[in-house]
């Protein structure tokens, strides 16, 4: 059993938890985000950007209409910008990648608890089979029939390769996404080659135009995640400012109406920069997201890097660091 767990566990039976739950919650708002919905465990691709079931999504939405207010579009943005002032902690729930079981899972399980979440779709993605360097990766290496996998690029890694892929998978995903590797077409090339794997033939995997356009209408809102999903901090400005200014007009040209609203890719410390963030502003982008975790309390509330985190698929651990969040405003670990 974990640390974490073990702690988590000791509150619960000590009846924290249900205190915590009594207690008033601090000001601010507490931002989830997920990419994919679904049993991670049968996925041929990258298991780590799948963050709950559909069982699991309708659980924490329904514990947060229990212990939190939940907002998104218009109301969201007035709480940041200040319009209406922060009373108590609020959550907003966001997606990226647009996969398509954000369209056929996450959007039914929202529906029928009549809240609203944020969509940010990649244009160059939306309605294709397309397998993104994620995908690309985890996908090569768990099937390849290598023992070892050795890269020059943007620096060396060597990794003996065991029954469980996962924790190279993850070495491989972390090897990509450092701020300084400028060469990501190369290491994919050079992975291909050394795995010598095939990808499959998968299908769609994101959803269509007129399925956002279906979201929207529905009340969902549907942001820029960029044009090709290229890692911001990696990049020029000039392409930085490429990736958000055209994504913003593809988007808004195929759902009929303005995009105000951006998720970074990755979106950890790296992954974007004070450059990137003027960029986003002088384009129009009001609301920007970050993903390394944190909560947004008016003291320290950016409009052009709004602190997200995931959500843990552990029932109890779910309760126990979303109470922490809400109340304490932070994790303790």
């Amino acid at each position: 059993m974990s640390k974490r767990r073990m702690l988590a566990s000791a509150m619960q039976r000590l009846g924290i938890l249900r205190m915590l739950e009594m207690y008033r919650s601090k000001p601010g708002i507490f931002i989830i985000n997920h990419h994919r919905v679904g049993d991670a465990s049968k996925a041929r691709f990258d298991r780590e950007v799948f963050s709950a079931t559909a069982d699991d999504l309708d659980m924490q939405i329904k514990y947060f209409k229990r212990h939190l207010h939940v907002v998104s579009g218009e109301e969201l943005e007035d709480l940041v910008s200040g319009r209406t002032k922060l009373k108590q902690m609020h959550v907003a729930i966001t997606f990226d990648d647009g996969y398509l079981d954000n369209y056929t899972t996450a959007f039914d399980v929202l529906r029928a608890n009549q809240v609203g979440a944020a969509f940010f779709v990649v244009p160059e993605y939306v309605g294709t089979s397309c397998i993104p360097w994620w995908d690309e990766i985890a996908y090569l290496v768990r099937n390849t029939k290598k023992q070892q996998i050795k890269l020059k690029t943007p620096g060396p890694l060597a990794l003996t390769l065991t029954a469980d892929r996962e924790a190279a998978i993850h070495s491989v995903l972390k090897h990509y996404k450092q701020p300084g590797n400028t060469h990501g077409a190369e290491l994919l090339e050079e992975l291909r080659a050394e795995t010598e794997c095939a990808l499959p033939e998968p299908g769609r995997r994101f959803l269509n135009w007129q399925e956002a356009k279906e979201m929207k209408s529905a009340g969902m809102v549907i942001g820029s995640h960029t044009q090709t999903h290229r890692i911001l901090g990696q990049i020029s400005p000039e392409q930085q400012r490429w990736e958000l200014e055209q994504s913003k007009r593809e988007i808004e040209e195929n759902i009929g109406s303005p995009v105000s609203t951006l998720a970074y890719p990755v979106g950890t410390r790296g992954a974007f920069d004070g450059t990137t963030e003027e960029i986003a502003r002088s384009l129009g982008y009001t609301m920007c997201f970050s993903f390394y975790g944190g909560v947004n309390t008016a003291e320290k509330m950016n409009p052009t890097n709004l602190l997200r985190g995931g959500t843990n698929p552990d029932a109890l651990l779910f309760r126990t660091e979303t109470l922490m969040n809400a109340k304490l405003g932070r994790l303790p670990y």
